[in-house]
């Protein structure tokens, strides 16, 4: 099933016991998947471990660099030793949950644009990227691009060239010369294309900091 394979031994998780005496969101860490079954290591607070009894209903959150995820599930059973551990019951579905606030990142890369025109897309012009996140870009133009205008884009990227639709949210004269800034928001844009700009924001991201220069 679509997600279970995001479930692996080590992945930071966060339990969410909606109610119970022990109401509120634990962190912890999955210890073993089997086909049935997951257990987590029974989480902490101030020294003590939290008492959750078999057959607590808890709602199970985990993240990647791309979205979060959840799916609900129930204490089967719990394992004092040689580690405190919950057996929870293997999910039947995980729910994906697209992250709203995209980090946007300065990026440079060379792009290609057409205006969506009445009578269909209109000439090929150039642009410069300047930052970018999951969410959109903003670019470099020698055109002037109202609020409002839906364009098509082709961003070229290390790992190849992505084509996506756009729509103008801002655009501003860049003091002192005749190029325009102009904002797009991926407008219409396919998730799996989503993730992969998102993930090359992350690969830069992590670059400078490497760098030190964030």
């Amino acid at each position: 099933m679509q997600y279970l394979d995001k479930l692996v031994s080590g992945l930071a998780i966060e339990l969410h016991v909606p109610e119970s005496d022990y109401q509120g969101n634990y962190k912890t860490h999955i210890d073993e998947v089997g086909k049935t079954r997951i257990s987590v290591y029974a989480p902490h607070q101030q020294g003590m471990i939290i008492p959750l009894q078999e057959g607590t209903l808890v709602e199970v959150t985990f993240w990647d660099e791309v979205a979060s995820y959840s799916f609900n599930s129930s204490i089967l059973q719990r394992i004092a030793v040689p580690i405190p551990v919950f057996v929870l019951k293997m999910p039947e579905s995980i729910k994906r949950v697209q992250r709203r606030n995209y980090v946007r990142i300065p990026a440079f890369f060379p792009i290609t644009y057409q205006v969506v025109e009445k009578e269909g897309l209109g000439d090929i012009q150039k642009g410069s990227m300047l930052d970018l996140s999951g969410g959109g870009m903003r670019f470099q133009s020698k055109v002037k691009l109202e609020k409002g205008t839906i364009l098509y884009a082709y961003l070229e990227f290390p790992f190849g060239t992505i084509g996506t639709p756009g729509r103008v949210c801002r655009m501003e004269a860049i003091e002192d010369t005749k190029f325009f800034s102009v904002s797009v928001d991926f407008y219409q844009i396919s998730e799996r294309d989503r993730d992969r700009i998102i993930r090359c924001v992350f690969d830069i991201q992590r670059d400078l900091r490497k760098k030190g220069l964030i």
